[in-house]
């Protein structure tokens, strides 16, 4: 199965590292051109920095799999932290090729050297603030006009988390910041919507014990996400988080007169979503709040009336400029609050990271949902 699974990813693997080399050759033609990478040592330096970076990424995303050392994590941290700087230098570079070539048919008079030192302080910067901005978390506010919600849940907080990412990029302290969050909020239950790890090995004990410190009225749910099935070792923290919260994986439980449910991540389409959800014993009438850590199928399952959706996965984006391409995805799922006849929908931008820990043009957040 391992074999299977390795071979399955060399073509990933392959068109990744072509897109990081003809990023990379390409931000290096241009810095040569424009005057901010001198020829000999120093474009040599960065050549071969362009090309063991990417290689580096993906030994260490491949060892992580299956090793937990703090080498791999580190080694990882530097090559994830090094992507946006590709992608954003990247643009930069795309953006002042079309300068120049304006200015030549143009006649302009412009300092490539100058702006292209202004592109690179102006992408660095906002990578920057990505990075600070993603360890800001927020408290978003949702009301909820429910009338089947309303007369068990009015007055009583439901927090929403989703997208914590626990793994080689933030651990236990992370965790223990985000309990803390929620535990400030004094909430009647407690929501993780999916990807509450990462997927590579990690010390899950460690990790996932301040779990044990989160405090709520009427219990903690959680359902998975797509990154959980990355990992390769279900049953270690699987057990761990049995014994700390309460799993909902294509399961229904009645909590507070309302019928709570949670639908385990999946690639399929719409209608098998709605097989699965009836299968959990959910019955139409009932007050209900669904789990589903993907939007993208809530417009089937409105069909089916339930009161509350709950989802996370999309990060909004996380930043820019992919948080352009995933709404193009999801639309109006892709973040926030929305309302079709007694049907609502909430999606979280999550509260960690994932791959790249920087959120530029979305923030971190955990959901207080107030049902009215």
């Amino acid at each position: 199965m391992a074999h299977k699974i390795f071979f399955s990813i060399i073509p990933f693997i392959i068109v990744t590292l072509c897109l990081f080399a003809i990023a990379s050759l390409t931000i290096l033609r241009a810095g040569l051109a424009f005057g901010v990478i001198q020829a000999g040592l120093g474009y040599n330096t960065i050549l071969w920095l362009s090309i063991l970076a990417p290689i580096l990424i993906i030994i260490t995303m491949v060892l992580g799999r299956r090793i937990h050392s703090k080498l791999i994590s580190v080694t990882n941290l530097i090559g994830v932290l090094w992507l946006p700087f590709l992608m954003y230098f990247f643009f930069g570079a795309v953006i002042l090729s079309v300068i120049y070539n304006l200015k030549i048919r143009l006649g302009y008079e412009i300092n490539m050297t100058t702006l292209s030192w202004i592109v690179i302080s102006l992408s660095t910067a906002a990578i920057i603030y990505g990075i600070v901005n993603a360890t800001f978390i927020r408290i978003t506010k949702r009301t909820v006009e429910s009338k089947a919600l309303s007369k068990n849940w009015q007055g009583k907080n439901i927090v929403l988390v989703s997208d914590l990412h626990i793994g080689t990029v933030r651990g236990a302290h992370f965790m223990q910041k985000v309990v803390k969050k929620i535990n400030s909020l004094n909430p009647g239950m407690v929501i993780i919507a999916g990807d509450i790890i990462d997927g590579p090995v990690f010390d899950y004990e460690k990790g996932l014990s301040p779990l044990k410190n989160l405090k709520s009225t009427h219990g903690i749910f959680y359902t998975p996400g797509n990154h959980e099935q990355y990992n390769l070792e279900p049953g270690k923290w699987m057990s761990i988080l049995k014994s700390l919260i309460t799993p909902l994986v294509d399961s229904r439980i009645e909590v507070n007169g309302t019928q709570i449910i949670g639908l385990d991540y999946s690639m399929e389409k719409g209608d098998a979503t709605r097989d699965r959800l009836k299968k959990t014993g959910y019955i139409k009438e009932n007050p209900s709040i669904i789990i589903l850590h993907d939007p993208k199928n809530v417009p089937a399952l409105r069909e089916d009336n339930p009161s509350l959706i709950v989802s996370g996965h999309t990060h909004a984006g996380q930043f820019f400029p992919i948080t352009i391409l995933v709404k193009s995805m999801y639309k109006k799922l892709t973040y926030g609050l929305t309302k079709v006849g007694e049907t609502t929908n909430i999606t979280s931008s999550g509260v960690g990271t994932s791959t790249s820990p920087l959120r530029i043009g979305t923030n971190p957040e955990i959901v207080l949902i107030q049902i009215k």
